[in-house]
């Protein structure tokens, strides 16, 4: 049998015994392909390749050649490093300060930052807020089972959840008021507006949560500002979801 892992042991992850890079291999793409919710025929089908390939990869007892590591990591949407990783190693991912993104702000002074996301689909996003007096933002309904979990650092925030921020006079509105180290989750199928309420700036953590079968958004690029902008005349609506990666340390 052609030593087809033996490169792949030297040249990309050390002097690792080939058995033990063929059990990293397969533990790595059943673990990807379970994340991403494919079976193993859609994994096959889209890599092009069979389906005991796959099996054979899976169980650790595969002699995958670089091609056929390219074509899964390409299906599976990663490098072809993530399928040999032996995953001894620790890692802490960091999103330095000085890398997050601002993503809306307003004349104020009020921002939006995202901070950290985990990728779809089981997303996680991890979101700085500051609003200013007279300050606030609408976000668009996310898609049914996603979570927001905020939790207020200071000042007094303004919680309000429902069809009526957006649509007839009638519809219902629920709204919380929040102070320094009060902390709510909501389920945010609705529109959902955050505002300042009280104090010299309003400051809170968000932390949005959906799962992966709610439906994927997509990176979060920017807030586009409704008309009027951020301020007490006018809001926002926030587009995007689960994204950027920090450093892996």
């Amino acid at each position: 049998m052609v030593d087809r892992l033996g490169p792949i042991c030297r040249t990309l992850t050390g002097m690792q015994e080939p058995g033990d890079v063929a059990l990293a291999i397969g533990r790595n793409v059943r673990a990807l392909r379970q994340k991403r919710r494919l079976s193993i025929d859609a994994l096959a089908g889209q890599a092009g390749v069979s389906r005991g390939t796959v099996l054979q990869i899976e169980g650790g007892r595969g002699n995958p050649g670089i091609a056929t590591l390219v074509h899964l990591a390409e299906a599976l949407g990663v490098g072809v490093a993530s399928l040999i990783d032996s995953g001894r190693d620790p890692k802490i991912t960091i999103s330095r300060r000085e890398s997050a993104a601002a993503l809306w702000s307003s004349p104020a002074g009020s921002s939006a930052v995202f901070l950290l996301g985990v990728d779809p689909p089981d997303s996680v996003e991890l979101w700085d807020w500051t609003l200013k007096p007279g300050d606030f933002f609408t976000g668009e309904p996310h898609p049914p089972g996603t979570l927001e979990l905020l939790h207020v650092l200071t000042g007094v925030l303004e919680v309000s959840l429902g069809q009526g921020l957006v649509g007839p006079d009638s519809s219902p509105v629920v709204t919380a008021t929040l102070g320094p180290g009060d902390t709510a989750l909501f389920e945010a199928r609705d529109p959902h507006r955050y505002a300042h309420a009280d104090g010299p700036v309003t400051q809170f953590c968000m932390t949005i949560i959906q799962p992966g079968d709610t439906g994927i958004i997509g990176p979060p690029r920017e807030i586009a500002p409704a008309e009027g902008g951020g301020t007490a005349e006018g809001g926002g609506t926030a587009e995007g979801g689960p994204a950027a990666r920090g450093e892996d340390r």
